[in-house]
């Protein structure tokens, strides 16, 4: 769980830092939504949104601070998306072929398999 929440923290620095970038932008006339982070691992979705610590995530304590601010300020929204639906699972997982062209043209790559 660990490093999919070091993930979202990072990922969400830059979320906000986008956020902030659109709404210096004059001719960006609403308000900027927030930006939608998926997760695949539910265990980081629900402690990012759960203020409650104990012993197994006292060491991620600032990251979740970090993180758990920006859902309670409206910069990002988590969504969790199933294993099977995750586009990016070709790059940190070892995927039969079928899986691979899934993912691929999933993104709108054209598979050369």
């Amino acid at each position: 769980m660990e490093p999919e929440f070091v993930a979202l923290e990072l990922e969400g620095r830059k979320a906000e830092w986008l956020r902030e970038l659109l709404a210096d932008i004059l001719l960006w006339g609403k308000p900027t939504p927030a930006v939608s982070l998926h997760c695949d691992n539910q265990a980081s979705i629900v402690v990012a949104k759960n203020s409650v610590y104990n012993a197994k995530t006292r060491h991620i304590h600032l990251r979740h601070n970090i993180v758990r601010n920006l859902i309670k300020i409206g910069v990002i929204s988590l969504d969790n998306v199933k294993s099977k639906r995750n586009l990016a699972d070709h790059l940190t997982k070892g995927l039969c072929k079928r899986r691979i062209i899934e993912t691929l043209r999933g993104m709108g790559l054209k598979p050369t398999m």
